[in-house]
């Protein structure tokens, strides 16, 4: 009886497993003609809070989000914004015109390719070749002390 239940057990590890372990590691993300490689937590906070408008290059920054009170971004996005989940969503709303909260990760890559000047924050496991990912205080994300590295 044991033996039978061996695969489920191997099928429920693997596919309830990897979905835990990949849940929370977001990127920050620009197009691809955007000059900047790296932010400091600093310049990152500033500009994701729209307080600095501008890239150094004049471009306009234009923010792009999931739901910052969904499940994965909840724990992680407090601490770029040094606010709760419910602040964070009362200031986006303050700032329409300079935040966008849409429905996917998906959507954050497609609107962040196709404007420049665009910034988003997207789960590692979504990123595609559209758009270039920003290390953040030198640190690429899933290398260890990455601001937005989910563990």
């Amino acid at each position: 009886m044991r033996l039978r239940l061996l695969p489920f057990f191997f099928f429920g590890l693997f596919f309830f497993g990897s979905t835990f372990c990949v849940a929370g590691d977001l990127a920050i993300v620009v197009d691809t003609k955007n000059e900047i490689s790296s932010v400091s937590e600093l310049e990152l906070e500033k500009l994701l809070k729209a307080s600095d408008p501008k890239w150094p290059n004049g471009r306009s920054v234009k923010v792009f989000l999931t739901d910052p009170r969904g499940a994965e971004t909840r724990t992680i996005l407090p601490r770029v914004y040094k606010m709760t989940p419910e602040q964070i969503k009362k200031f986006v709303d303050a700032h329409k015109g300079d935040i966008r909260v849409v429905g996917s990760d998906e959507i954050v890559l497609a609107m962040v390719a196709s404007n420049p000047g665009a910034i988003g924050i997207v789960n590692v496991y979504s990123i595609n070749s559209h758009v270039k990912v920003i290390k953040v205080d030198q640190k690429l994300p899933l290398e260890q002390g990455y601001l937005l590295h989910g563990n």
